[in-house]
């Protein structure tokens, strides 16, 4: 059993043993747990609701004059897959974490949103109101902070596989919050690539924030950005991160990590700045970084059956990109999970198939 079959077991477990976890308190707030629990769009202190949760409904409340953010679990999830399952339970969980950890180091964890009160059984989150808006424009201080804010996660042993767009927000003074953390794991940062141990080492932190975000942001471009203002958010987004794991390197050395490690974020490390040494590198490292995170969110999106119509604008870019660069792909070690072995035929009709897929798993037909 791998160390993430572990983790969904133990997760399992702990829903069926009925025990509680419980963050905080609801003393000073005039409002009852029975009253939170049974919050609906019509209750009179609900300004907004947000029901495009897979996995929890969210309310804007307004209590004595403050507001507040009530996330409220669904009785099932919209994610068809163990994780999406036991992702209110993993959110308590974290929510137990971070609040020790912004307890002890304030400033390391300033981008991570504060907890007021939660309890699994009772299926509610109860944090202060975030003043901002889902992250629309990205520059050098926006990347500085997020990576910031992964790298140390990850130092402080908690993994986050889901930087999708709206779980991150900006405020009017240019300051990001994280508020979403039901797919964060723990894992032991000195020994580990990330939370499957090192079954994995596709997966860490800036590729996650590329894979649910960024490229994902680059695909919709929404502000009609050139081809060349693309890449160029591309480049400052990749000097960021390297500045971001340089640290992160810089800290695993001085913690006397595990060899694999170490050499692992050297590897990473290294390619980045190779790539960002030479345009035409960068352009070749763009490609790669561009069909894996379009590749990996696709297949996330038909694991959890919760497919949009992006999901299909992904199977198309996929379909694409392999058709013009199979050959540089390839070269660039650029397929995994088996694709490394298909031909370029058994891989277009490989993504043709999972773009029916994901046409038979749209959540809003």
């Amino acid at each position: 059993m791998n160390l993430e079959q572990q983790r969904q077991r133990a997760q399992q477990a702990f829903v069926d043993s009925g025990e509680n976890i419980v963050v905080g308190t609801l003393e000073g707030i005039s409002i009852t747990l029975e009253q939170l629990k049974n919050t609906t769009a019509d209750s009179n202190y609900v300004v907004e609701t947000f029901n495009s949760g897979l996995t929890a409904v969210v309310f804007h409340l307004q209590i004595d004059g403050k507001s507040w953010t009530l996330k409220q679990k669904r009785a099932v999830s919209l994610v068809n897959n163990i994780d999406g399952q036991t992702s209110f339970l993993n959110e308590v969980q974290r929510r137990r974490d971070l609040t020790n950890l912004k307890q002890r180091e304030s400033e390391s964890f300033k981008h991570i949103v504060d907890t007021q009160f939660a309890s699994f059984n009772d299926g509610i989150i109860l944090s202060p109101w975030i003043e901002g808006e889902p992250l629309s424009t990205l520059n050098h201080d926006v990347f500085q902070q997020i990576f910031t804010a992964i790298v140390n996660l990850e130092l402080h042993g908690l993994f986050e596989w889901d930087f999708c767009p709206g779980n991150i927000l900006l405020n009017s003074q240019g300051e990001i919050t994280l508020f979403d953390f039901g797919y964060m794991y723990q894992f032991n940062s000195s020994i580990h690539f990330n939370n499957n141990g090192l079954d994995t080492p596709l997966f860490h932190g800036v590729e996650r924030f590329e894979t649910r975000f960024f490229f994902d942001c680059l695909l919709k471009n929404t502000n009609n950005l050139s081809t060349e203002a693309l890449f160029d958010l591309y480049k400052l987004e990749k000097q960021c991160a390297l500045e971001a794991y340089q640290h992160k390197l810089q800290q695993l050395i001085v913690r006397n990590a595990d060899t694999n490690v170490i050499t692992w974020q050297q590897a990473i490390n290294h390619r980045w700045q190779n790539a960002l040494t030479n345009d035409e590198e960068l352009q070749t490292l763009y490609l790669v970084e561009r069909y894996r995170s379009n590749v990996l969110d696709l297949l996330d999106d038909l694991h959890g059956q919760s497919c949009s119509p992006y999901t299909l604008r992904k199977a198309d870019l996929a379909l694409s990109l392999i058709d013009q660069y199979f050959e540089i792909i390839q070269s660039q070690n650029g397929f995994f999970f088996g694709d490394e072995t298909l031909s370029k035929s058994d891989l277009i009709a490989k993504y043709k198939e999972l773009r029916v897929d994901a046409q038979r798993f749209q959540l809003n037909k």
